[in-house]
């Protein structure tokens, strides 16, 4: 009996080719029409309300939010057509596989992750965004200088990210300010948040 359910690999490569068209078709032409080669990217965007207020106060850059729930990516698409901000793009895609998708004369300037999913149980590390192999792919999306920018408010995954970051020798931990200063849902309800900036050397 043949199965009619797709393969996980055929999933992953149709998951691949509909970023693929997405890059081609709204990515590039909006970096072609800013006059840029690069973009800031925020990964797991929520409904968007933190980038669009950067995206609104920095409105000569271009900025894309990546989330893997759908409802989340329409809510910031309407958030940001309705204030009328057109350097600001959102797409429901997983964090690797966009990177993966992106087109090789195209850099990420600045990186941000807020409050990603901690997996507190052990047995999930393996199912957090800070990986070696994450950090390496961003790594070779990043220009020389180009920032990552992390935040949490679990303790236990801040150590764990910083950790990897520090042994990657891919990324230099240093001071500085979060580049936004505007509330999100979860910087509201989260009171004690800790974070770190990483320099791509």
């Amino acid at each position: 009996m043949t199965n009619s359910v797709p393969s996980e690999i055929t999933r992953l490569n149709e998951r691949r080719n509909r970023v693929g068209h997405w890059n081609s078709s709204f990515l590039l032409p909006t970096l072609q029409q800013y006059r840029q080669k690069r973009f800031n990217l925020e990964i797991g965007c929520g409904h968007g309300h933190w980038l669009t207020s950067f995206a609104q106060a920095q409105s000569n850059k271009i900025f894309v939010g990546i989330d893997l729930i759908s409802k989340r990516i329409h809510k910031a698409v309407s958030k940001s057509s309705k204030r009328k901000i057109s350097n600001v793009l959102f797409l429901k895609a997983e964090a690797n596989e966009f990177l993966d998708s992106l087109d090789s004369s195209v850099w990420i300037n600045d990186t941000y992750i807020m409050y990603p999913d901690p997996w507190p149980k052990t047995r999930h590390y393996k199912r957090r965004l800070i990986q070696d192999s994450f950090l390496e792919l961003l790594y070779s999306k990043t220009p020389v200088s180009g920032n990552l920018f992390f935040m949490t408010d679990h303790s236990s995954y801040f150590d764990w990210a910083y950790s990897k970051i520090k042994m990657s020798h891919l990324w230099d931990i240093s001071a500085g300010e979060w580049p936004h200063d505007s509330p999100s849902y979860f910087s509201e309800i989260l009171p004690c948040n800790n974070y770190f900036k990483a320099t791509r050397v």
